[in-house]
């Protein structure tokens, strides 16, 4: 075999390999996406949950903001000479 058909022989073998590699990675990659889509899936159905859940608390609140009367809740004034006390606890 002369220098140039070998390496017109080389070339063809490497870019039939070349391909073949090509085609393996890509079912590989095609799998790995298969997985990686469901747990994004799984995740953002997590989230849509929580958003629900939180618009409910939300909606809850608002309705009971809404229909609340003052007869629901005991008031207590002040008078003008008394402070609030606050919660956090002094150091000695």
């Amino acid at each position: 075999m002369d220098g140039g058909l070998a390496a017109v022989f080389a070339a063809v073998v490497a870019s039939l390999g070349g391909i073949f590699v090509a085609l393996i990675q890509m079912r590989q990659l095609r799998d790995e996406n298969r997985e990686d889509h469901a747990t994004v899936t799984a995740r953002l159905d997590r989230v849509v949950d929580i958003v629900t859940d939180t618009s409910t608390k939300l909606t809850s609140h608002l309705d009971w903001h809404i229909t609340k009367t003052t007869e629901e809740i005991p008031r207590v004034k002040l008078s003008q000479g008394t402070k609030r006390v606050s919660k956090s606890k002094s150091r000695s």
